[in-house]
């Protein structure tokens, strides 16, 4: 048995698994919406000719080639992050195709593959997220990934940030490991130079942050909160009745396949949507009157969870139905989601200063 071939063990993890694979994510999705606009608005055209038809998902081939080629060739911590993206980008080329290749007419509009491609994306994501929780880095891995931090001396200027992360993680080594001191004493006899200035994309970014942090501890942003949860309950509420009333839409005034239908005449796609919109609802409102009754720690759970069925069940039937025209309800329930937490973040601070004072 020890002969036998494990090519994983010793394997560590890298430390920024987590923005690595939210990069990752991000082009893919990215890359995805702007094919589909793009094709939208250029009324679907097709690059080849003479009966040739140059599909997309070969460039997803090369670019996802391309970040392999980066990560087998060449060293170092930031090419991964450009493989990454590039691959990220590559993915996205890819999985956009995926109607052809599960219809036998190969159906690049079949309804479904909106909602299986967001399905693969909260799969890969929930995987992600599964992963990084699972524990923290052990030992092996922080001296494994300070010994990374070290060597980007070798290739020019080592910036401070680089030298403070290693140096946390070797402090956070216990004193017996063999290569603590002699990594330390590399890390401290090696100069360092000032961060160049971040990009402006990321000086934005932090600075909408900030702002938007400072919010949330405002009086007013609860009752924002809260409000926005109301109207999106009422809304999600006024969906579900359209669903199972025949109010008598018109063929435009509701979804595909939601207008006038009887509970008989429900599909999959409808009871899906009906069954989760209700439970979405049903949160909304525990996590109302918890609100009321001033348990906020309790309510921001119920709307923290009536958030997660609508954005990993609810959403999988939207996108099917609408296609990726869901891409917008998805957007509002993130940014709701955000929020929550932030006002329960914001809270739980408050109560950690009131009890500290007392």
């Amino acid at each position: 048995m020890s002969g036998r071939f494990r090519p994983f063990r010793g394997a560590g993890r890298n430390a920024d698994l987590g923005l690595l694979h939210e990069t990752f994510f991000i082009c893919a999705v990215t890359t995805i919406l702007c094919i589909r606009t793009d094709l939208w608005l250029t009324h679907y055209p097709q690059l080849g000719g003479h009966g040739l038809h140059i599909a997309h998902l070969l460039y997803g081939g090369a670019l996802m080639l391309t970040a392999l080629a980066f990560l087998l060739t060449l060293l170092g911590r930031h090419v991964r992050w450009v493989a990454a993206v590039v691959g990220g980008i590559g993915f996205g080329f890819f999985i956009d195709e995926l109607g052809k290749f599960i219809t036998s007419d190969n159906n690049y509009f079949f309804r479904p593959a909106a909602g299986i491609i967001y399905l693969v994306f909260i799969v890969l994501f929930l995987a992600s997220r599964a992963y990084q929780r699972r524990r923290g880095l052990n030992e092996a891995e922080r001296v494994r990934n300070a010994f990374e931090l070290i060597a980007e001396a070798s290739i020019g200027p080592w910036q401070a940030g680089s030298r403070a992360r290693a140096l946390t993680m070797l402090g956070e080594v216990e004193a017996t490991n063999p290569l603590r001191g002699p990594l330390l004493a590399l890390a401290d006899g090696i100069d360092a130079t000032p961060d160049p200035e971040p990009p402006f994309w990321t000086r934005w970014g932090e600075a909408i942050a900030r702002r938007y942090e400072a919010a949330t501890q405002a009086d007013w942003f609860g009752q924002v909160v809260i409000a926005v949860f109301t109207l999106w309950a009422v809304i999600s509420l006024i969906g579900v009745f359209a669903l199972v009333l025949p109010v008598g839409f018109d063929e435009g005034g509701a979804h595909f396949g939601e207008h006038s239908d009887a509970i008989s005449r429900l599909s999959f796609l409808n009871w899906g949507s009906l069954v989760s919109s209700s439970v979405s609802g049903v949160f909304v409102v525990l996590g109302l009157t918890d609100l009321v009754r001033g348990d906020r720690p309790q309510a921001y759970v119920w709307l923290t969870r009536a958030l997660l069925v609508s954005i990993l069940i609810t959403r999988v039937f939207s996108f099917v139905e609408s296609q990726f025209g869901a891409v917008f309800g998805l957007g509002i329930d993130i940014l709701l989601l955000v929020s929550v937490q932030a006002v329960a973040r914001s809270e739980t601070r408050r109560a950690d200063l009131q009890v500290a004072r007392d």
